[in-house]
């Protein structure tokens, strides 16, 4: 007798750390986002969520539909996988993001695909009109110019020690914090409010804060290396050596935008290299794509050009 292709499903439980994870998460971004709206607090707790709940709301919303995505297409493949578990973190943006873990092998690189693309598209579907929403409802405003800065990236610190230069850590004269822009949020602001005058910028509402967090992590997530989900989308168009040598590239350049472009991605090459690492676990069944699937697998990747920021956060 034939062995079953797929472990025997495990018995469902009701899933308490899940609930747990999401309700703390939740109550640690409506924290944050209070602090962004400017709530000190005074007038008691039910001010303070309904200061922080649309910013909290926001970025909970964009990371749900990220992992409902992989979530239902993994259902819907039969292949076994936990609820999303959600990362709070009291401080800075009030989570690390979420995941859902895998618990029986792809069945196929179609199946590869179909749950890995899902979680971006999904994610990026709910933080498009958010971050619209979020840049109609901010103020533009005239700001200091910024500061030039030497600590960028390791380069040039480097070339400033080599001179002899005094570190110039650049910015706000009010030290806030400037975001980059994808071209996908570049043209979503050119689109809503157009170009702002000189020396004028937009200080964004916190619910387009908390969509272009989302559209950020879907760009980390769609980084083409390992089993990150670029990493599945180039397992699944161009096999597994092909994503193994997709992903050595990707390391590389990673290396190379932490030295020369930003210090971000350094922190994100480490990470990569040594905790997700590049390799991606091969599938039950090595068939090609089916050829709508290509064009699905194509557009994954322009969507990972679209929401890249070259230079996410200046201080």
């Amino acid at each position: 007798m034939d062995a079953p292709p797929f472990p025997a499903a495990r018995p469902r439980r009701w899933p308490w750390l899940n609930l747990f994870l999401f309700a703390a998460t939740l109550a640690s971004c409506v924290f944050v986002g209070a602090g962004l709206s400017g709530e000190t607090g005074a007038g008691g707790l039910g001010d303070v969520v309904l200061a922080g709940l649309p910013y909290g709301a926001a970025i909970i919303g964009v990371l749900f539909a990220h992992e409902m995505g992989h979530y239902l297409q993994a259902r819907a493949w039969k292949v076994d996988s936990t609820l999303p578990f959600f990362i709070p973190m009291p401080v800075s943006f009030g989570t690390l993001g979420a995941v859902i873990r895998l618990r029986s092998r792809m069945p196929d690189r179609n199946a590869v695909l179909d749950i890995g693309a899902a979680g971006p598209i999904a994610g990026v579907l709910v933080a498009i009109p958010l971050y619209a929403w979020g840049i109609a409802h901010s103020e533009v405003k005239a700001v200091a110019e910024v500061a030039a800065s030497n600590t960028t990236s390791l380069w040039t610190i480097l070339s400033a020690k080599l001179h002899g230069e005094a570190l110039q850590w650049g910015g706000t004269a009010d030290g806030a914090m400037v975001f980059g822009e994808s071209l996908l949020t570049w043209g979503l602001e050119k689109l809503v409010v157009g170009t702002p005058p000189p020396g004028h910028d937009i200080l964004i509402h916190p619910v387009g804060l908390a969509a272009w967090l989302g559209l950020f992590i879907t760009a980390l997530n769609l980084i083409p290396i390992g089993q990150l989900d670029g990493g599945h989308v180039t397992y699944a168009l161009f096999g597994g050596r092909g994503a193994l040598r997709a992903s050595r590239l990707l390391s590389w350049a990673l290396l190379l935008a932490g030295v020369f472009v930003s210090l971000n991605w350094l922190i994100w090459w480490a990470l990569t290299r040594l905790v997700i690492g590049l390799r991606h676990p091969p599938a039950d069944r090595e068939e090609p794509l089916t050829p709508g699937r290509r064009y699905l697998a194509w557009g994954s990747l322009l969507l990972f050009v679209l929401t890249f920021v070259p230079v996410p956060i200046r201080f």
